[in-house]
């Protein structure tokens, strides 16, 4: 496929029809050689994807953008806010492209009218390096959930490269902050996350990655990303699965 676009945007481009997962297939290459800084592989299909807490995230032919960015940064300390800037750079895109208000939900989904149309995984390697995937639904996907939507059911009519490209923009300019000043980066994307945010103010509950649960009123993201949650007291998340509680 032609990726003119977003070619210009990254140092490497790996451009892929079919592969099991774009994370799987970065790390690969990470193992087997050198790869460049702010490397891309991207597929149009993905048959054994990853998502967070061990969930798949499988595309269909032609319906979605896989894809994985290679990262490395001397600013170890702040990689977890990679997540979170990656959102906020998606949801710039998108907002841009359907023109409603599109959300993000605390730590790495986005929103449209309270539905699914991406989603984002990083994955730190053994060199401090990141891997961060994302997905972007491009057309409806005869698999897909009842609380996922995608651009054309948002009458946008967009091609991959038009996407793709306009993520790995707006993602370069935030993270090229980041490597340059961490602290005004992460002001800027924490900002951006209350502003546009699906979790604050709601009621949640947060299942742990150790197996226990919290529920209660998400009330901030704090300097270090992490969800504050009001039980009445606060109780600081730093990775759950957030689920929205109808109030």
């Amino acid at each position: 496929m032609s990726l003119t676009q977003t070619a210009a945007l990254v140092n490497e481009l790996i451009s892929l029809d079919s592969i099991d997962s774009t994370n799987l297939e970065l790390a690969r290459r990470l193992q087997s050689g050198t790869l460049a800084n702010f490397s891309l592989v991207v597929a149009r299909e993905q048959t054994a994807g990853m998502g967070r807490l061990g969930r798949t995230w499988v595309s269909e032919p032609n319906t979605s953008i896989s894809a994985s960015l290679y990262l490395k940064s001397s600013h170890t300390k702040e990689l977890g806010w990679a997540t979170l800037i990656m959102a906020t750079a998606i949801r710039s895109a998108v907002a841009e492209l359907v023109g409603d208000e599109v959300l993000v939900k605390w730590p790495n989904d986005v929103l449209v009218a309270g539905k699914k149309i991406s989603g984002i995984l990083a994955q730190i390697q053994p060199d401090q390096s990141l891997i961060l995937g994302f997905g972007i639904n491009l057309k409806t996907q005869s698999g897909a959930p009842e609380t996922a939507t995608a651009l054309d059911l948002l009458g946008v009519d967009a091609d991959f490269d038009t996407v793709l490209s306009m993520v790995v923009r707006n993602f370069r300019i935030r993270w090229a902050i980041f490597e340059q000043h961490p602290a005004t980066a992460i002001q800027k994307a924490r900002g951006e996350l209350v502003e546009h945010s699906a979790t604050l103010g709601k009621s949640v509950r947060a299942e742990l990655p150790g197996g226990g649960e919290v529920y209660g009123i998400a009330k901030d993201i704090d300097t270090e990303g992490r969800l504050v949650i009001h039980t009445p007291e606060p109780v600081v998340v730093s990775a759950a699965d957030v689920w929205h509680l109808r109030n």
